[in-house]
């Protein structure tokens, strides 16, 4: 397999579109990265605000292994928060619905390196910002991320994502349509994203969990959330993976639940029961169809988990079901 490191910084990202244009003979015109090749295909829409903030989308997919070196700046205490989403296909080739995979905040001072996936068609959203532009809007009080971000030293921080912050992500991406005004989109959107993780840690309704391992450990796991999440008709394996791997199944489960706070076999069936629910009410396939496309073995089976888990049926949120 063919592979490409980029070594550069979280804080000027657009240093490393440039050099990945003139790389692969894509265009960089200073807010839109587009390749589109045998080896990549990337669309990204980037802006830079003031004070060093920067609001992105992307859309990539990779047919070569490629992976970014982080290079720390110790001049500012520079703040991560990135937004992924796998795509998948369901049967038909009919394209479907993202799986929300969480948030990341992580401290860009520190060195790391992150593996993109693989011949995954993936989308993500990144805001980068220095803590003082944080603080500006903070100014006067002390909050929970805050101090979260005022944190020194090595450190990820993984949440759920919850349906309002889901919601502004979902905004900000169809606000890339209208090139009229998606600058302004990006940056109020990006706000409102911030001030909803603030409030819900502010009360207590965001699922955090502090990833202490090691960092090749760590990076296998982001990987395994990818591939575990791409195709729902197959619970993960975890004896397969075990051995993929190189670790046991109880070591496996302990990193992933590290990062994630789940064991995999649990994440996997709260993604599915997730994506369930978006399809159920967003798309007019009938009951029988995502039954099969996200591996049930029959609608009964969805029905109960779907009940189980969110404490109403399916028909409450669709109305006549197909």
């Amino acid at each position: 397999m063919k592979n490409y490191k980029i070594e550069s910084s979280e804080y000027t990202p657009h240093n490393s579109y440039e050099i990945l244009a003139d790389d692969f003979e894509g265009t960089w015109n200073g807010e839109e990265l587009e390749i589109d090749n045998e080896d990549l295909n990337i669309k990204i829409t980037s802006f830079k605000y003031m004070d060093g903030m920067y609001v992105g989308y992307l859309n990539f997919h990779s047919n070569i292994q490629v992976t970014f070196s982080n290079e720390p700046n110790d001049d500012k205490h520079f703040i991560i928060l990135r937004i992924g989403y796998s795509g998948t296909y369901s049967k038909e080739d009919k394209f479907r619905k993202f799986n929300h995979d969480g948030i990341f905040i992580y401290n860009a001072n520190q060195q790391f390196n992150i593996e993109y996936p693989y011949q995954i068609n993936c989308q993500w959203v990144t805001i980068r910002f220095p803590l003082d532009v944080f603080n500006f809007f903070d100014e006067g009080f002390e909050s929970k991320l805050k101090k979260l971000l005022s944190t020194e030293g090595t450190w990820f921080h993984y949440f759920t994502l919850d349906p309002e912050i889901e919601g502004y992500v979902n905004e900000l991406v169809k606000s890339n349509e209208n090139k009229v005004k998606r600058k302004f989109s990006f940056f109020s959107r990006a706000l409102d994203i911030l001030g909803a993780l603030k409030e819900k840690m502010e009360n207590d309704l965001m699922t955090k969990s502090n990833i202490k391992i090691h960092p090749d450990d760590f990076s296998s796991m982001v990987l395994l959330k990818d591939k575990i999440l791409t195709d729902y008709t197959e619970p993960p394996n975890l004896n397969d993976l075990s051995m993929e791997l190189g670790m046991s199944v109880s070591k496996l489960n302990r990193n992933f639940k590290a990062v994630y706070q789940l064991p995999i076999l649990q994440y996997f069936n709260q993604h599915r029961t997730e994506e369930t629910y978006r399809q159920v009410k967003y798309t007019d396939k009938s009951l029988t169809e995502i039954a099969s496309d996200l591996g049930y073995s029959h609608v009964g089976h969805l029905s109960r988990t779907f009940k189980k888990h969110f404490g109403y049926a399916p028909s409450s949120i669709r109305g006549t079901l197909k």
